[in-house]
């Protein structure tokens, strides 16, 4: 896995130089010649590769941003100290604007991906390709492409739709009928020919494909539809809990059997790492290994939220609650809204800030939940939504539920608190909450200027100047 890693990283933000073999064993060059790239299977191979990297949200920013896009919005988290500090206060008091830094590295990062599977698509009509080569080549494209707009539409709502190289690049946003249509067929078509193993680690697979869909469904309201795909993802019998939470993000389990879509990081390089326990703790924390920095940002989870689990939910073992300085001082987080967050643990072969732990995207857990709150939605409580929950409750040592006495709106509620509870700082609460239609209302119950138009965040600022036909969000 990581020898993969160390590859499909090294592409970074520029086109691939590598080819591959069955574990991308590739061959290095210093420079791909331009009349191969389009040409041979070793030149689209590192173009796809190209693709896979930004649809990684390689680039340190982009690999942290979704963090706090995800969770600071929704009063999860919190964070001070430190340059971006001035970026946290914006998404936790709602005053976010169409020039915050976030918003374009992220458009960027995607769009970018997008471009490089829309140049790999309109030019794999070449007779010297396998026809293995590409089909397989083809069903990654259409599920980079699915990954990526449903991403930028959950960040954005409709945005333009490229679909070939040739496209004018001053398009305007397409219709939200067309957006949706667009990343539903992008993602079916993946998983029609992925293999149900993937070629390489970082890369797609029909159970992935899935994966993706079934949360694509469930964030627009699908209900049986994210049910049906949820369920398919279940029934390929790849995926399953591991007996102890805190397992499930060990870097030495990297690639286990509950992480579904991961993205994965390399210590080693500087714009695909890893930074964000850098931005979680403070500088005089006692880190493991001497090889470890970070930054003076410190983020943190409020008191509210770690007092809501169970004394017996073990998911709170992913928590710092108070920890001892060198000099024998007890730091007391918890009491203080100062908990942080241990999602990911200290890499020892970290590079300063630079960590390789891979981020997790989409896990087993999370699709035994997509399940239980689309068949709550379609039929109300039932002993099987209540079953896919108690997966989850049992392995954290939580509590178990009965049937008895829940009501759809009731059960609804809990299993948005399950969600919060099992997926804390991994991104998710922000867009949980909008499905749910809690996230403005929440706010302002936190004294923020919350407005309904804050669901979406707005288009940049330098998209807008650039291109005259792109309208912004409405509210910005």
């Amino acid at each position: 896995m990581k020898s993969y890693k160390n590859k499909i990283i090294a592409v970074l933000f520029c086109i691939g130089t590598l080819s591959c073999s069955e574990r991308l064993d590739e061959e290095v060059f210093s420079e791909l010649s331009p009349t191969t790239l389009f040409t041979t299977e070793q030149g689209i191979s590192s173009l796809m590769n190209s693709a896979y990297t930004y649809a990684h949200r390689s680039g340190a920013v982009a690999a942290w941003a979704p963090y706090h896009m995800g969770t600071m919005t929704t009063g999860e988290a919190w964070g001070a100290g430190g340059s971006i500090e001035e970026l946290w206060v914006q998404y936790i008091n709602y005053t976010w604007t169409s020039n915050h830094d976030h918003f374009l590295t992220m458009w960027n990062t995607y769009y970018n991906s997008i471009r490089d599977a829309n140049l790999v698509l309109a030019n794999l009509e070449n007779e010297a390709f396998s026809n293995a080569f590409i089909q397989t080549t083809e069903a990654e494209v259409h599920f980079l492409r699915g990954w990526c707009y449903s991403e930028l539409y959950k960040l954005f709502g409709r945005v333009p739709l490229y679909k070939t190289p040739t496209d004018d690049p001053l398009q305007p946003r397409a219709s939200e009928e067309d957006v949706r249509n667009f990343i539903e067929q992008e993602l079916i078509a993946a998983i029609e020919t992925l293999p149900l193993e993937p070629e390489a680690f970082g890369k797609a697979s029909k159970g992935i494909a899935l994966a993706v869909l079934s949360k694509y469904y469930l964030n627009t309201k699908q209900w049986q539809k994210a049910a049906d795909t949820a369920e398919q993802v279940i029934d390929l019998g790849q995926y399953a809990l591991l007996p102890n939470y805190s397992d499930v993000f060990a870097i030495e389990n990297e690639g286990n059997a509950e992480l579904i879509w991961t993205l994965p990081k390399l210590a080693t390089s500087g714009t695909a790492s890893n930074l964000l326990n850098a931005l979680i703790f403070p500088p005089a924390f006692p880190r493991p290994f001497s090889n470890n920095a970070v930054f003076a940002a410190r983020t943190y989870l409020f008191d509210d939220f770690v007092n809501s689990f169970e004394a017996s939910d073990t998911r709170v073992s992913q928590m710092i609650r108070e920890y001892t300085l060198a000099d024998g001082t007890v730091v007391q987080g918890l009491g203080n809204d100062q908990t942080h967050p241990f999602k990911l643990p200290w890499d020892p072969n970290a590079v300063g800030a630079n960590a390789g732990n891979d981020i997790p995207v989409i896990r087993y857990s999370d699709i035994l939940l997509t399940r239980a709150e689309a068949l709550n939605e379609i039929s109300g409580p039932s002993q099987e939504v209540i079953d896919l929950i108690n997966e989850v409750r049992d392995r954290a040592e939580a509590s178990l539920l009965t049937l008895s006495g829940f009501t759809k709106d009731s059960l609804r509620d809990a299993i948005l608190n399950e969600r919060e509870w099992e997926f804390y700082f991994e991104g998710n609460s922000r867009e949980d909450q909008i499905r749910h239609g809690v996230m403005i209302s929440r706010a302002q119950a936190r004294g923020k200027n919350a407005q309904d138009f804050h669901i979406l965040f707005p288009i940049p600022q330098t998209n807008l100047d650039a291109n005259p036909v792109l309208e912004q969000n409405p509210g910005y």
